[in-house]
């Protein structure tokens, strides 16, 4: 299993933050109030947030993607 860094989990935010991989985040995102934020102070922002905030941040994805992707996988086609 790949371990990922401080650096890695970072560029992570920063690319869920220019886009939910889902299309649209849901209302609770924490993300959502850096979205709408030019991208040099979104990069700015994210750079200035501790390793524990931006693994909060990975670990809250994590859930919801999972949790969104059942909930399609479920859905009648």
């Amino acid at each position: 299993m790949k371990v990922f860094t401080s650096l890695d989990r970072r560029i992570w935010v920063k690319g869920l933050t220019l886009e939910c991989p889902l299309g649209e985040p849901v209302a609770e995102c924490p993300l959502n109030p850096l979205r709408h934020l030019p991208v040099a102070q979104m990069n700015h922002t994210i750079n200035g947030l501790s390793d524990k905030q931006v693994d909060a941040i990975v670990k809250i994805h994590t859930q919801c993607y999972q949790s969104r992707k059942k909930q399609r996988a479920s859905k009648p086609h």
